[in-house]
């Protein structure tokens, strides 16, 4: 497991799953806590630590496996 975790961060296309991560995840946030985000109701840092880092899992797995095939 840990060869696979240190392969993730030698990648050379971790910078782009950033990049998808941050437009993705500030997309589903708007979508999820528009009311948090731009009206009265509390935001909840759990769902939006959670909305950044699935998009980032996501595209930084499939990127690594359709490199490695």
């Amino acid at each position: 497991m840990s060869s696979f975790i240190v392969k993730m961060l030698k990648h050379y296309l971790q910078w782009r799953w950033l990049i998808v991560a941050a437009v993705v995840g500030s997309a589903l946030n708007i979508i999820n806590q528009y009311d948090a985000l731009f009206g009265t109701a509390e935001i909840h840092y759990p769902k939006l630590l959670l909305t950044f880092a699935v998009p980032y899992l996501v595209a930084s797995v499939s990127a690594w496996y359709s490199v490695k095939q």
